[in-house]
């Protein structure tokens, strides 16, 4: 028994002193490595959505996202310049703000009052993401800033799969914000451990703005007519540290901002196709602000709406990103304009517009604009060929236009009002308000005088600012127009009907020619002549020989 307690005891500190050992190795896993790996992976976001929470150091293996070619990364160490540097450079977690000079060779770090500097050196294995969207560095110690350089990535240019097996460039409007990282660096989970093999995800979002008309709104108009447009970009995801965001479309010439009707949204995917928005309060200017476009303003930014948004606004946004925010993907204003005359003098008749976002997160010394796609609005114009019978140009007819064979051949035609200059500003159609007062619309083809205003009508060589079709591209519909002569040329007969007019034979520049001939009167018989008085003459001598035979007879009698 006495034996037994001996060898006891034995195990006893056998495993007392192993367990001290055990516990030693396993305090030497609190030092740092000598050195570890970075893979920087890079991936493509379309919107906020699809960014993702912040990266803990590990392997993501789940990330779909389609990885970015040729992406420039540069990484630098950062070294302490002073001995009063701290090793360790402030977080900007903990309010630390980050600032490199010109040449990047030096870091500045302002924090708590403070500003301590880093040297920096570019690590050899800075470089260009692969096929996959990696750069790997490997035998890295210490802290790191790294930067994603967008001057360095634009040939060859970036590129994602498209899908097919083959590749699509994309368009990065700004990088990521730069980052210090540790490698190695503390394990997230086990917190007594580092991970010597650290993995980020710098994504970039999709900055690829929309500019369109909205549903009401048809790819051709009338003169007069209101197209409502709206404006949407993806939400960055930090954008509430931006110094500056702005919407802005410099409208065309043609077109008259309609006052007061600019307002910001915020949208997201419905799920069916289409846009689910929620327009963002702005009480006072509180979270943006609105420059009407103006076409009498300073050289630069005539015509340009703008809507700023402040930094409340920005907070605001970054606000609907979150899922107790309604989970919102993108920002977006909307307004309305006015077509005005300046139309007709457009190449095509046709409206060209976009728009562009301006902003500054701080990573360039001034503002990034990107633009936003075009819109195509366009009019049309019905060109009347007189013509005779022969072929011969006409002149001296006039001719009236309505939208339906029926309001033709009742005399309900299209009117306009016309503007100070004596251009059209507006089309008034049978039915709509103002239409008894407007001017009647004559055109007069071939006449060189006589135009314009003229005892209360509108005179014109041509039906200008009319619409073409309705509907968008996808459901276009061609329309149709009437013209009546309403007064033939001097010796010309007055066409019998309405002339059917139909835009699907316009022409690349919306205009449709519409041959009309004229046939003159037909020679009818002469009345009066000698023919008649000669019969007259007969008729007198014979009545006056039956007097001279009936006047004797009554004698005799």
């Amino acid at each position: 028994m006495k034996k037994l307690s001996k060898v006891l005891a034995v195990v006893a500190l056998l495993f007392t002193t192993f367990g001290s050992g055990l516990s030693a190795f396993a305090d030497h896993d609190a030092i740092q490595p000598t050195s570890g790996d970075l893979t920087i992976h890079k991936h493509w976001a379309e919107d906020n959505s699809q960014i993702g929470s912040e990266g803990n150091g590990l392997e993501d293996n789940t990330i779909t996202n389609p990885p970015v070619k040729d992406v420039q990364f540069n990484v630098y160490k950062l070294t302490p310049k002073a001995t009063t540097d701290p090793t360790v450079p402030p977080s900007e977690k903990d309010g630390a703000v980050y600032t490199t000079n010109g040449a990047k060779t030096e870091l500045s770090v302002a924090y708590n009052g403070n500003t301590y500097t880093y040297t920096m050196a570019l690590e050899a294995g800075s470089g260009k993401t692969d096929a996959n969207g990696i750069l790997k560095l490997t035998g890295l110690k210490g802290f790191y800033y790294v930067e994603e350089d967008l001057a360095k990535s634009v040939s060859p240019k970036p590129t994602i799969p498209d899908g097919s097996g083959g590749t699509e460039e994309v368009t990065i409007a700004s990088p990521i914000k730069p980052f210090v990282i540790s490698v190695p660096m503390t394990h997230p989970t086990d917190l007594d451990k580092w991970n010597t093999d650290v993995h980020v995800y710098p994504k970039n979002q999709g900055q690829t703005p929309t500019k369109d008309m909205d549903g009401a709104s048809s790819n051709s108009v009338n003169i007069g007519d209101e197209i409502g447009y709206n404006i949407k970009v993806n939400i960055p995801s930090d954008i509430e540290d931006y110094a500056v965001y702005k919407i802005n479309d410099k409208l065309d010439s043609a077109l008259t901002y309609k006052t007061n009707t600019a307002k910001a949204y915020v949208y997201k995917d419905n799920g069916s196709g289409g846009w689910t928005k929620s327009e963002i309060p702005n009480p006072g200017n509180a979270n943006y602000t609105v420059t009407d476009a103006d076409p009498t303003t300073g050289t630069g930014n005539e015509n340009t709406l703008t809507v700023e948004f402040t930094q409340a606004g920005l907070d605001e946004l970054q606000t609907y990103m979150t899922t107790t925010g309604g989970s919102y993907t993108h920002v977006g204003i909307e307004f309305t304009t006015i077509v005005n005359e300046n139309v007709v003098s457009k190449p095509n008749y046709t409206i060209v517009n976009k728009g562009e976002i301006e902003f500054n997160n701080g990573l360039t010394t001034g503002n990034e604009k990107v633009p936003t796609t075009e819109t195509e609005t366009n009019v049309g114009r019905v060109t009347i060929d007189k013509k005779d019978q022969k072929g011969n140009a006409l002149t001296g007819a006039e001719f009236q236009i309505a939208n339906s064979n029926a309001n033709a051949t009742a005399g309900q035609f299209i009117k306009v009002l016309v503007d100070g200059s004596g251009k059209i500003t507006d089309l008034v159609y049978p039915g709509d308000t103002g239409y008894a007062a407007a001017l009647d619309w004559i055109v007069k083809p071939g006449a060189t005088t006589g135009l314009g205003v003229v005892s209360g009508k509108f005179y014109a060589t041509g039906f200008d600012g009319l619409k073409t079709h309705s509907g968008a591209d996808a459901s276009k519909v061609a329309l149709k127009y009437y013209v009546v002569e309403t007064l033939a040329p001097d010796g010309y007969n007055l066409l019998d009907g309405p002339v059917e007019v139909d835009f699907t034979n316009e022409n690349a520049a919306h205009v449709v020619t519409k041959e009309v001939i004229n046939s003159k009167g037909f020679k009818l018989p002469a009345t009066g002549g000698m023919g008649l008085i000669l019969l007259t003459i007969a008729g007198i001598v014979l009545i006056g020989l039956a007097v001279m035979v009936i006047l004797p007879k009554k004698r005799q009698a």
